[in-house]
């Protein structure tokens, strides 16, 4: 961490935001696919890093694994604090960070990062982490992706150069981003309470056993503990439990997640939160459901190849207003993404 820039913290805001949400090209690029950065990593990924950082400790005394690092950020009255973990170090002296990354076909991953580092998020993240070195020892470290094929356990290494003018036009670019968004989570948080407190059950007479589970999960929440509830049908539960989770959340300038098992209970979800917006609050959902029910192609393949809508994704989403939506809309659900007023050519949300 750079200590030097602790004392902002007393005058500004301070967000943690991962590496990985901070390393993000600007303007967004990419299409959905196995080689686009966006994703996390899966199970056989992890089982590849720690094999190949087993094989490295055990070859150079001097390299550290999963060594976690931070580095604060001032912009517009926001202290950004950026958080995340090295792959490996190689604490010679000039030092050697590596990342290492694992893709069924290491070549054409190879051939992505390295024509435009800076273009993808993988680039970005260990350009990041050689910038944070930087600018806490004032050495510049040799940078360097291991890659390993999942498919065939092939392995190809790749330099990356840390070009300090190129990167810091990036960060310049993507704080101004990060300002941006945290002005609009001030502003959803501020929404929130504000609905919070004219927030009211959405019937005149609650149904018998309604009062004591709503009772029963406000303590709940007053005493930080987990609730497994059982009550029979009719009872209304869906509404008994949304009302006090929803006013506890929106108190807190915060939101619910509601998940349910089954499609026909995304339904009963929906008509809570329509209940409540009839009585004057101003409350919105955004419902998830299965990308194969509402996909505009006959198979959910993400494949830019084969799928338009996969095709140019991250760039089409603020190209074409996509990501205003959730500010604009009242209720967000699979009918109304698909219907034609909403559909954008190439774009599918």
């Amino acid at each position: 961490m750079v200590l030097d820039e602790m004392h902002t913290l007393t005058k500004s805001k301070l967000i943690t935001i991962s590496l990985h949400d901070f390393a993000l090209p600007v303007p967004r690029s990419g299409s959905i696919e196995a080689h686009s950065g966006y994703g996390r990593s899966a199970a056989d990924g992890r089982e590849i890093h720690q094999r190949v950082q087993k094989k490295r400790a055990k070859a150079d005394p001097l390299y550290q694994a999963e060594v976690p690092v931070s580095c604060l950020f001032e912009r517009d009255g926001y202290c950004f604090r950026v958080d995340g973990r090295l792959d490996g170090i190689f604490r010679h002296d000039p030092p050697k960070i590596e990342e290492i990354k694992s893709a069924f076909n290491v070549r054409e991953l190879s051939r992505r990062l390295a024509g435009n580092p800076l273009g993808h998020p993988y680039g970005l993240q260990l350009l990041s982490y050689g910038y944070f070195n930087w600018r806490e020892h004032q050495v510049s470290p040799a940078l360097s992706f291991h890659l390993v094929s999942s498919r065939s356990g092939e392995a190809e290494n790749l330099d990356i150069p840390l070009d300090l003018p190129l990167y810091e036009q990036w960060l310049d670019s993507r704080l101004d981003e990060l300002v941006i968004e945290a002005k609009q989570a001030e502003k959803r948080a501020a929404r929130r309470r504000k609905i919070a407190a004219g927030f009211t059950f959405p019937f005149a007479n609650p149904r018998p056993g309604q009062i004591e589970l709503m009772q029963e999960i406000e303590q709940g929440m007053a005493e930080g503990k987990p609730l497994l509830i059982q009550a029979p049908t009719g009872l209304g539960k869906t509404v008994g439990v949304l009302y006090p989770v929803l006013r506890e959340a929106l108190g807190r300038g915060q939101r619910v997640v509601y998940v349910t098992p089954k499609n026909s209970q995304h339904s009963v979800a929906e008509d809570a939160v329509s209940r409540f917006q009839e009585t004057g609050a101003r409350v919105k959902s955004l419902s998830i459901t299965a990308k194969a029910k509402i996909c505009f192609k006959n198979e959910p393949l993400c494949n830019p190849d084969y799928c338009e809508y996969a095709r140019d994704y991250y760039a089409k989403l603020p190209a074409h207003g996509i990501l205003d939506l959730p500010g604009k809309e009242t209720e967000i659900d699979g009918p109304r993404v698909s219907r034609p007023r909403r559909t954008v050519p190439g774009l599918s949300i």
